[in-house]
């Protein structure tokens, strides 16, 4: 990992969200390892698969992440492709099994059309501003057994699944699109919210969200807070597997910080993938980490556990890479 240049290991935890009609944009950053792969936002059509094989194809670093947001309900960016999948809150009423096989056949489709990661299941238990119908259920029971069935699912399908917004939205007392959210205190959590999380299957990531949680991150976002991620999620769970920040360019964290500065605390919170908005974050984005590496605020040894995680999350051998470069 030490042997490969500092520009390209700062790109492998980035990641832009992107249109498919800007998906020849992020071929060129990938070409020039500049990006862990993107998030596709918006409306997809026939094209989406020949757009995602050229950015494969361009990669300097392997395979690298495609990502979508496929919950089902009012959550799914390839309904008119694949037809529409029930919200989670209609597929608490159906059989664990029946979930589990909707995602599957999902996935496959999606893996089909060249997507990797699939940004679900929510795990929040409760439908707050902005999660309402998209939470399985109020009952953390139910939201762990129809959740993580879910998500074992996308496994089976060939993608990765992204469990989120840890510690748990469901509850909180905003939507974070917009502002800033609160959850309940870290005891509370403890009883109810986090109970989903502590049984994410092991190949899935998780997704922090922006939320202040009182009693833990002392006002900020959970995303920037080493006490949430590295405390909490790390420590006290035992996730050992790749941390992804919510988008850093929502609300919640704009109110606050640039995206630039919000991407350095969240790698030093303990993130390893900084979702950072649209394609013209990406070079402020990576200035702002190597200004962290200079000044010493950010350790390199960091920097590199993170991308270790986010190769091997991707099938990467960092070894080939150094061969490439070499």
């Amino acid at each position: 990992m030490a042997d490969l240049p500092v520009g390209l290991r700062v790109g492998q935890v980035l990641l832009p969200l992107a249109t498919q009609a800007e998906l020849p944009v992020v071929a060129d950053l990938a070409g020039r390892g500049l990006v862990a792969g993107v998030v596709v936002v918006g409306a997809v059509g026939d094209g989406f698969p020949m757009a995602v094989a050229a950015v494969q194809a361009a990669s300097a670093t392997g395979p690298v992440m495609v990502a979508v947001d496929e919950e089902g309900g009012r959550v799914q960016r390839f309904e008119a492709m694949l037809g529409s999948m029930p919200s989670a809150a209609e597929m608490a009423a159906l059989p664990v099994d029946v979930v589990r096989a909707m995602a599957t056949e999902r996935a496959e489709a999606l893996a089909g059309l060249g997507v990797t990661v699939d940004l679900a299941p929510v795990l929040d238990v409760g439908g707050s501003p902005g999660i309402g119908d998209r939470s399985f259920s109020d009952d953390p029971e139910v939201v762990s057994t129809h959740g993580i069935a879910f998500a074992e699912g996308l496994m089976a399908g060939g993608l990765v699944p992204v469990v989120k917004h840890f510690p748990g939205h469901g509850r909180a007392n905003a939507d974070s699109h917009d502002e800033l959210a609160t959850t309940p205190p870290l005891d509370e959590l403890w009883e109810v919210d986090l109970l989903p999380f502590i049984l994410t299957p092991d190949g899935a990531a998780v997704m922090v969200g922006h939320l202040a949680v009182p009693g833990l991150t002392g006002g900020v976002p959970a995303t920037l807070s080493p006490a949430a991620v590295t405390g909490l999620l790390r420590n006290d769970l035992g996730f050992d597997g790749v941390v992804v920040t919510d988008d850093l360019a929502m609300g919640a964290v704009a109110d606050l910080l640039d995206v630039a500065t919000a991407a350095r605390l969240a790698l030093i919170a303990g993130a390893d993938l900084l979702m950072i908005g649209g394609l013209a974050n990406v070079v402020p984005a990576a200035w702002s980490l190597m200004a962290a590496l200079d000044d010493g605020s950010l350790d390199e040894q960091w920097l590199d556990e993170a991308v270790q995680r986010v190769l091997a999350m991707r099938g990467v051998d960092p070894c080939t890479l150094v061969v490439r470069e070499g």
